[in-house]
C-alpha cells in the first residue's frame, strides 16, 4: 500500500514537473529570444573594437549584478542576471585616458566603425531571419494582383494583374509593405498607383470594406468580455450586457453584431446592463480594420526573388520603424501604445507559446527580424546616450577636424541617458501595469 501511494506521489510530482516545464518553456525561449538580439548587438562592437585593437575591460550579456564571470587576459566577460540588454565596456570610452589603446584616443573613423557595428549586426541578423522565413514559404510573395474574393469593394478600381507600385505615395517594396502601408490609413479609402498594361495607372480614393477588430468578446447573450484598454478607458468592464446599440435593442449576439455592421462610421451610442444599473455611452468610436479584399500573386522560389524578397522584408520593416516614429510625433498613436523590454518579453512569451503549440515557428521569427531591426535602427538616432548620438558628435568632430572636449561630450549623453531612463521608466511601469490590469496607463 505504501509502496504504490508512493508511486502516486512519484507520478503527480513527475507530472508537476512536465506541467511546469511546459509553462516555462515560452518564457525561456523569450529570454533567449531577447538576450540572442542584445547579445549579437553587443558582439559587433566588441569584435571591431578588438579588430581595431582597442582595450575591452568587460563584455557583459544582461544588466545589474553579476551571476557568471570569467577573467580572459584582458578582458572580463559576464552574465548578468536582468535579460534587457549588455555592455561592451571599452577602456576611454566614457571618460580621458593616457592609454594608446583607449576608445577615446582612436581616430575618428574607426571610432565610428565600432560604434555603428552592433546596429549593423542587428540589421543583418534581420535580413538572415528575412531570407530564412521566405526560403520556408512555398512560394515567394509579389506586388501583384492574382485575383479578388466575391464581394470586394476594391475592385471596382483595381483589377487583376495590377503591380501596386505605391500606396499613399509610399512606395512599395514587398508584399509586406502593402498590409503596413494599408493599416497605417484608417479611413479604408487609400490612392494607389499600379502598373497595368505596361502603364502607370493613378487611382484616388480606392475604397475598402472595414470591421470592427479587438474591440471586445461577446457572448449569445451580449454579455462582453477581454474589453479593450481604450474602452474600459471610457468606463466599459468585462461582464456588460448590451442591451442596445443606437437606440436599437440588442437581445441576442446576432442583433448586436448586425447593429453594429450598419454603422459604415463605426460611432455608437451604447447602453450596458452592469449588476442591477443601466449605464449609457454615447459616441464611442470602436477599433477598425480594412478588409484586404484580394490575393497577391506567388512566385515559385530561385535565388535571385528569395534574396530580393529577404531585403525587400527587412527594408520595409525598417521603414516602418521610422514611420511609426514620425506617427507617434504627430500623435496618431499615444505614449500607451509604445512597449518596453517588459512588454516586448510578454509579446515573445505569447507568440513562443502559441508557437509551442502549433509548432509554427513563423510568427516568432518574423517578430525576432522585427524587434533586431527595430534595436538596429533605432540605435543609430542621433539621440544622446544612443549609439547615434555618438556617431553625431564624431561627424562634427570630422567637420570642425578636432575633437570635442569629452566633459561636454559626457555631460550630454548623461542628460540623454536620464531623459532616456525615464522615458524607459514610464514605458515599463506602463508594460507592467497593463499586465496587470489589462488598460494601459494613460
Amino acid at each position: 500500500m505504501n509502496l504504490l501511494y508512493g508511486s502516486i506521489m512519484e507520478f503527480n510530482l513527475l507530472l508537476s514537473f512536465s506541467e511546469i516545464a511546459v509553462k516555462a518553456l515560452p518564457i525561456i525561449i523569450a529570454v533567449l529570444f531577447f538576450g540572442l538580439i542584445i547579445f549579437i548587438h553587443e558582439l559587433g562592437h566588441f569584435i571591431f573594437a578588438k579588430a581595431f585593437g582597442v582595450k575591452v575591460n568587460e563584455f557583459a550579456l544582461g544588466m545589474g549584478p553579476t551571476i557568471l564571470k570569467k577573467q580572459g587576459k584582458e578582458t572580463k566577460y559576464a552574465l548578468r542576471l536582468f535579460p534587457i540588454g549588455g555592455f561592451v565596456s571599452m577602456e576611454g570610452e566614457d571618460e580621458a585616458s593616457d592609454d594608446s589603446r583607449a576608445y577615446c584616443n582612436q581616430k575618428a573613423w574607426k571610432r565610428m566603425i565600432i560604434i555603428s557595428a552592433g546596429a549593423v549586426m542587428n540589421l543583418i541578423l534581420g535580413v538572415v531571419v528575412c531570407f530564412c522565413l521566405v526560403c520556408s514559404e512555398d512560394l515567394v510573395g509579389t506586388n501583384q494582383i492574382l485575383q479578388f474574393y466575391e464581394g470586394s469593394v476594391s475592385s471596382s478600381s483595381l483589377k487583376e494583374g495590377d503591380k501596386i507600385v505605391r500606396i499613399d505615395g509610399k512606395r512599395v517594396f514587398s508584399d509586406y509593405d502593402i498590409s503596413f502601408l494599408m493599416q497605417r490609413n484608417a479611413t479604408g479609402h487609400y490612392d494607389f498607383i499600379v502598373e497595368r498594361d505596361g502603364e502607370k495607372i493613378e487611382l484616388e480614393d480606392v475604397p475598402f470594406a472595414k470591421r470592427t477588430m479587438g474591440n471586445f468578446s461577446y457572448s449569445p447573450d451580449c454579455s462582453i468580455s477581454s474589453v479593450s484598454a481604450k474602452l474600459k478607458k471610457v468606463g466599459f468592464e468585462d461582464g456588460d450586457i448590451i442591451t442596445s446599440v443606437n437606440g436599437v435593442e440588442t437581445p441576442d449576439d446576432k442583433t448586436l453584431i448586425a447593429q453594429i455592421q450598419a454603422d459604415e462610421d463605426y460611432v455608437y451610442d451604447f447602453t450596458v446592463k452592469r449588476g442591477g444599473e443601466e449605464l449609457s455611452f454615447e459616441q464611442i468610436t470602436l477599433q477598425t480594420a480594412t478588409v484586404f479584399d484580394f490575393i497577391i500573386l506567388g512566385e515559385d522560389k530561385n535565388i535571385l526573388n528569395v534574396t530580393k524578397n529577404a531585403f525587400g522584408y527587412a527594408f520595409s520593416m525598417g521603414r516602418m520603424v521610422y514611420l511609426s516614429l514620425f506617427d507617434l510625433l504627430s500623435g496618431q498613436y499615444g505614449l500607451n501604445e509604445l512597449t518596453g523590454a517588459v512588454g516586448t518579453i510578454s509579446v515573445i512569451t505569447d507568440i513562443a507559446e502559441e508557437s509551442v503549440a502549433t509548432t509554427d515557428w513563423s510568427q516568432l521569427f518574423m517578430l525576432m527580424a522585427m524587434i533586431t531591426i527595430n534595436i538596429g535602427l533605432f540605435n543609430l538616432l542621433p539621440v544622446p546616450a544612443l549609439d547615434g548620438g555618438h556617431l553625431f558628435f564624431m561627424f562634427v568632430e570630422l567637420i570642425i577636424r578636432r575633437p570635442i572636449p569629452q566633459k561636454y561630450v559626457s555631460w550630454i549623453h548623461a542628460a540623454g541617458l536620464v531623459l532616456l531612463l525615464g522615458l524607459m521608466a514610464v514605458i515599463t511601469f506602463s508594460d507592467i501595469w497593463k499586465l496587470i490590469s489589462g488598460v494601459g496607463f494613460y
